[in-house]
């Protein structure tokens, strides 16, 4: 049964994500049918009513499990992001997803312009902070970070430039 709910939540968190783009890079004048448009969709894939709200540059899903904002035109490090885990400084915020699904709030975050070497600094920020970390090279200029401690789970992906960086914080049963 956890299984059947983690697998309808990651597949919602897909279809919204896949959306989010598509909402983000066409910004059409019949704001209405779309919204329609993805909630039928939602509802679809989950089972379960769906509302949809475009808003410039972004959207608002809200669901049964819960809600899902996309900002595309954030440009900050989101404050709500507990101050346990680092700060990633190492590239300029392009957008943010927040998402409170089935009672995990988590935040996506994608980044532009991202400075060399930034795996390795971010990697040692984050074992300041009592994070066990996994980390992966791709190249010169890309890879990944996988990182949690007891309260947290960080995971980061990026190179030539462009960087996507999700925080959640973990189930506490």
């Amino acid at each position: 049964m956890k299984i059947t709910k983690k697998i309808k939540t990651a597949g919602l968190f897909t279809i919204v994500l896949v959306f989010s783009l598509f909402i983000i890079s066409c910004r059409s004048n019949s704001k209405k049918v779309g919204e329609k448009i993805m909630e039928k969709a939602i509802e679809n894939a989950t089972g379960q009513d769906a509302k949809v709200d475009l808003e410039k540059g972004g959207a608002v899903i809200e669901t049964g499990a819960g809600s899902i904002k996309v900002d595309g035109n954030a440009k900050i490090w989101p404050i709500e992001i507990p101050g346990d885990i680092p700060e990633f400084k190492f590239g300029k915020v392009e957008a943010v997803t927040t998402s409170n699904l089935d009672n995990t709030k988590s935040w996506t975050i994608a980044f532009k312009e991202v400075q060399n070497g930034f795996l390795d600094k971010y990697d040692a920020q984050l074992k300041e902070k009592g994070f066990e970390s996994v980390l992966m090279k791709m190249g010169d200029s890309g890879g990944s970070i996988q990182a949690e401690n007891s309260k947290y789970n960080v995971f980061l992906m990026g190179g030539e430039g462009n960087l996507s960086l999700a925080v959640s914080i973990k189930k506490q049963e």
